[in-house]
């Protein structure tokens, strides 16, 4: 993408790991650019707390659940593509189940709002079938219907967790859903979605990714927000394709996600609860600000100083084709 990169003058990355890229692919040509950390920011009205008691949502959940009522709810939602890492979320869920008496067990459920079966990811139904026999009939609940915003903010209200293990991911904007419904979430540690978590440098600064620290996801900072429970990568590999040919892929172990299943199970609805809604206040804080007004000002900001500082180019550039020596890796391997 260096190429398009060097052709614009304001560069805005929706993670902080898309700027550090940005300043990296460019190298000394940088040096001329603006560049902006613009995140996405969500509608309040769509996305907020509703308290249990709420009329409506306790409507929506019996119809939901064909009035079953469950004591422990696990979201997913989200394409069924195979870089989500569905089955392995699904295989967690099932590696939960059985730390659980099984009394316990078949009162947890995990909504997956997702096509059931995609070319581009699996058949679910058949991944449900091999990992929850006769034991769990009735634990996984799929949601296919499409839903307005007012019906999903139900459910990300009604879910005690919200769950994402993408392989790579440049923001994940279900969690920031999750985050400013107030739900804590289950994540990762990839991408833009370690932006969300809110991991410390040994500063006590929020993370910014460096090209000798690219990423977190090797566990160098693990102090966090308390509305995420982070799952670090046991397998980072490369991937590509012609477009881009090489692309961090990191795979998280189910172990590992189910152990955090297990950690928000043992907290109380009210404990759960209070966590995401810190991930809310923060979210809603001038330091994160994922909200449509945050992202909205931040762009108009960025705009400001282009127009301020801009000065045409000279209408065409002289380049000495016979200094080209390729591209190289500009970033720490190891670190």
């Amino acid at each position: 993408n260096s190429a398009f990169y060097e052709a614009c003058d304001l560069l805005m990355g929706i993670s902080k790991q898309t700027v550090n890229i940005n300043q990296i692919v460019l190298g000394d040509k940088a040096k001329n650019k603006i560049f902006k950390y613009v995140p996405h920011g969500l509608d309040l009205k769509d996305y907020h707390p509703v308290p249990d008691t709420d009329e409506g949502l306790i409507k929506f959940k019996n119809d939901f659940f064909n009035k079953e009522k469950p004591e422990f709810v696990l979201f997913f939602n989200s394409r069924n593509i195979r870089r989500k890492q569905i089955p392995d979320a699904m295989l967690a869920f099932r590696a939960f189940l059985d730390t659980l008496p099984e009394e316990k067990a078949k009162k947890c459920k995990f909504v997956l709002h997702t096509e059931i079966r995609s070319d581009h990811g699996t058949d679910l139904r058949k991944v449900k079938e091999y990992f929850f026999d006769e034991s769990y009939p009735n634990v996984i609940k799929f949601s296919t219907n499409k839903l307005d915003k007012k019906q999903l903010n139900y459910l990300y209200n009604i879910a005690d967790a919200q769950i994402l293990l993408t392989s790579n991911e440049g923001w994940g904007l279900t969690i920031t859903e999750a985050m400013l419904a107030g739900t804590p979430f289950i994540a990762n540690v990839t991408g833009g979605m370690q932006d969300q978590m809110r991991f410390e440098d040994k500063d006590g600064n929020w993370f910014k990714p460096t090209p000798e620290i690219p990423s977190n996801h090797r566990q160098t900072f693990t102090n966090h927000g308390e509305w995420a429970f982070p799952v670090f990568p046991s397998s980072r590999s490369i991937q590509g394709s012609p477009q881009t040919p090489y692309i961090f892929d990191d795979r998280c172990r189910w172990e590992d996600a189910r152990d955090q299943i297990i950690e928000l199970y043992k907290m109380t609805r009210e404990q759960r609860k209070a966590a995401g809604l810190k991930g809310r206040e923060w979210a809603l804080s001038d330091e994160a600000g994922f909200t449509s007004k945050h992202q909205a000002n931040r762009v108009m900001e960025a705009f400001a100083e282009l127009f301020e500082t801009w000065t045409p180019r000279e209408k065409y550039e002289i380049v000495n084709a016979t200094e080209w020596n390729g591209r190289h890796l500009k970033h720490e391997i190891i670190y």
